[in-house]
């Protein structure tokens, strides 16, 4: 019950449904506990002379006791089980709120499916805790409470007899819940990775389908199926042992009762009635006995449930400042500076991606960064949004540490472009307004004029409203590429990145878009990651890396003339460009 504990600032949330429930638990079963007592008078009244009106009388008031505690069971569920859906609500929000908190590099080590299963399965197990869990657990104990109390005052001896299985009941419980947490925590791990393994299929079919791997995705998906069908059907195992156990605890308990309650009104010591009363007050105790083990099973599930799910509450979201004091970004300029930075990767202290990296990027300056692959060009660019924070050394835009400004103003100065494209399952129009504060369909249409993607979009039969498919799947790469630098425009950022986002479009295109963006965006510092010489020669300066240092800087023109890493790029593509022309 400790793991459940987490949920208590929720249960405070609506105290006034779950003490309404408590008390209508209580009214519950106190009226059905003193409906039986008039079954017990109707019998001893129809044991001596008597006229009918009593007995219908007596049955009458119990029908009458039957209907309030069926009543007030109404208000129970109306007060905790919509109180646990309110929760449920309020628990999606918050894990949904948090997700959208976590740091890249949580991404980077979790997936997709396995965030899914704790937002849905782990969830609704939780839910059904906060419900029918805590419902019958309290309708379990009052239960019990108030029929005991009437048992001990028809007959203590008779209880006495009637509670023998009481202590194997208790230890059965205790080692039988702790298997069935183990096992459904089991099964949960197992719902995740079914899920996951779902979601990747779907998300990648078209790879599946043209490396005809059908076959063997079903086979992976069957295996987790059969994992996951044999860890449920051994818990359904357990929990029908269980329940038959206490079942038949139930049925045992009462061959002592009628024994001895035999004995007792033969010699004179109850009644007919009092005994009947009694059978039925033990067997009113059986749906609360068999129900430990369906509510013992309902928390163990939950307990799982929440363990998996504090692992991701626990884990702390990007550092931020909470106020930095900044109600708007025009005042910044765009300038920005790397103070001896270095960089690695979590567990890799070794390995230094970026070492001591000293740069000054002016205000509205288009800079260019090149270098061969795992050079450091991408980690560079990562630091400035803080989607990767340095080792060493700071991070400078207009004089001021991006460590001093909230993530909501270092990132509103910034439009990303990545490697990796990402389109919504939207409208084109959509997709690129996304990115605008305005939502202004005239922003639209001039970012799509600069990326160069607004005579592709006209030729469409829907035009900006035509519904792209899973990740724009129904785009070329090229469009992909340019409806991202598309919304990153219409964001209006002070500080442009473009991490190889035009590795797809073909030379003359993005020689235009290039000089849109110098035309258009004149204030906008610009910084381009890109393997062509052809797009960066125009930069204002371009960054050589060689293995996380700056090794060369410079105009197009100086770097040429330094006969290194640079003009060796330059002279190399010159020479495929000629092979290809020949070809």
């Amino acid at each position: 019950m400790k793991n459940l504990l987490s949920l208590k600032p929720y249960l405070l949330r609506y105290k006034k449904n779950l003490i309404a429930g408590f008390v209508y638990i209580i009214l519950t079963n106190l009226f059905a506990v003193i409906g039986p007592t008039y079954i017990g008078r109707a019998i001893d009244t129809m044991n001596k002379h008597f006229e009918l009106r009593d007995v219908l009388l007596d049955a009458g008031l119990y029908f009458l006791y039957a209907l309030l505690s069926g009543f007030f069971l109404f208000l129970v569920r109306q007060n905790i089980i919509v109180a646990s859906r309110h929760i449920e609500f309020d628990l999606k929000n918050d894990y949904y709120n948090h997700l959208q908190k976590l740091p890249r590099k949580f991404y980077n080590t979790t997936s997709t499916g396995e965030l899914i299963s704790r937002g849905t399965n782990d969830l609704n197990a939780i839910r059904e805790f906060l419900g029918p869990g805590i419902m019958y657990s309290l309708n379990t104990f009052f239960r019990l409470f108030f029929a005991l109390i009437a048992m001990v005052a028809l007959s203590p001896k008779l209880t006495f007899f009637a509670l023998l299985p009481a202590p194997l009941l208790s230890y059965s419980v205790y080692k039988i819940g702790s298997s069935m947490q183990k096992r459904s925590k089991s099964i949960q791990e197992s719902y995740a990775a079914i899920t996951n393994l779902v979601q990747e299929n779907l998300s990648g079919i078209r790879v599946v389908k043209s490396f005809t791997r059908e076959p063997f995705e079903i086979k992976r998906f069957e295996t987790l199926n059969k994992e996951y069908f044999r860890k449920n059907l051994s818990l359904g195992k357990l929990q029908a042992l269980f329940f038959a156990f206490l079942t038949s605890l139930t049925a045992v308990s009462l061959l002592p009762v009628v024994w001895v309650g035999g004995l007792s009104v033969i010699e004179g010591k109850m009644t007919v009635g009092g005994i009947a009363q009694f059978i039925v007050y033990v067997s009113m105790l059986s749906w609360p006995i068999i129900s430990i083990g369906w509510v013992t099973s309902i928390i163990q599930r939950a307990a799982s449930a929440q363990i998996r799910l504090n692992e991701i509450f626990n884990i702390k979201p990007d550092t931020t400042v909470q106020d930095d004091g900044i109600a708007s970004t025009e005042s910044f300029h765009g300038a920005v500076s790397f103070r001896n930075v270095q960089f690695h990767y979590p567990g890799h202290e070794n390995n230094l991606i970026l070492k001591n990296i000293t740069l000054d990027i002016a205000a509205g300056s288009k800079v260019a960064i090149v270098g061969a692959t795992g050079s450091g060009k991408t980690t560079l660019v990562n630091l400035i949004p803080r989607l990767y924070e340095p080792v060493e050394g700071s991070v400078v835009i207009d004089n001021r540490s991006i460590t001093s400004l909230s993530l909501k103003t270092l990132r509103e100065l910034i439009g990303f472009v990545p490697q990796v494209n990402f389109l919504f399952s939207d409208t084109i129009e959509n997709n690129i307004n996304w990115g605008s504060r305005d939502n202004d369909a005239d922003e639209v249409i001039e970012a799509s004029r600069i990326a160069m993607l607004y005579d592709d979009v006209e030729e469409f039969p829907d035009g900006f409203q035509t519904m792209l498919g899973e990740k724009g799947i129904n785009l070329s790469g090229g469009q992909k590429q340019r409806a991202c630098i598309a919304r990153a425009i219409a964001w209006k950022p002070r500080i442009l990145v473009l991490d190889d986002a035009l590795s797809a479009v073909d030379t003359d295109t993005e020689a235009r878009l290039f000089d849109a963006l110098l035309q258009k965006l004149p204030d906008t510092t610009i910084i381009l990651i890109s393997h062509r010489i052809s797009t960066v020669k125009n930069c204002d300066r371009i960054i050589v890396l060689k293995d996380g240092t700056i090794a060369e800087s410079g105009t197009h023109e100086e770097l040429l003339q330094q006969q290194h890493i640079y003009a060796e790029l330059y002279n190399q593509q010159l020479l495929e460009e000629e092979i290809l022309s020949i070809s």
